[in-house]
């Protein structure tokens, strides 16, 4: 009886090769997934915020009213205000604000007055309230005719969460 002996290894390294590329891809696959998931997205601000009226007898206040969408927390927005697509000197920013601000005429009003000892305001602008400001004419004389544009800015994503205008 004799015995065949073959020295061919060929075979082998096919094999070896097709599991090496398995592991470094499940490896590559496995890094990306937690190098992905290290980052916390912030979830958009959907919001519909209107303009609710314009009182030019109150001292140019603005009304304005969350008619629905995702609460907001006012800490979190600045509100920019523009007159005839030209933007304010002095806009609201750092809310909520206790007494007058540079620019507005009084206190501010609604969801936006209040601080941290102030308890009855959780600082959270939610659907059917209303925040309202007054221009003081330093900032801007308003007129029959004009128009007002106010974008609320989500400040940790920098996006526009509502931008309505209205006609005076």
């Amino acid at each position: 009886m004799r015995l065949l002996v073959f020295y061919n290894n060929s075979a082998v390294s096919p094999v070896i090769g097709v599991i090496l590329l398995i592991a470094i891809t499940v490896a590559s696959s496995g890094a990306a997934f937690v190098l992905l998931n290290s980052y916390e997205l912030e979830k958009p601000v959907i919001t519909l915020i209107d303009i609710e009226n314009i009182d030019l007898s109150n001292h140019q206040e603005v009304i304005l009213v969350h008619k629905g969408g995702d609460p907001i927390d006012i800490t979190q927005i600045n509100i920019l205000i523009s007159i005839n697509d030209e933007m304010l000197d002095h806009n609201l920013i750092n809310l909520p604000v206790i007494g007058g601000i540079t620019g507005f005429y009084g206190a501010l009003g609604g969801v936006f007055w209040g601080s941290p000892s102030n308890q009855s305001h959780d600082n959270i602008w939610g659907p059917g309230e209303y925040g309202n400001f007054k221009i003081a004419s330093s900032n801007a004389v308003l007129k029959t005719g004009d128009q007002i544009k106010v974008t609320i800015v989500h400040n940790p994503t920098n996006i526009i969460i509502s931008s309505p205008t209205y006609i005076i």
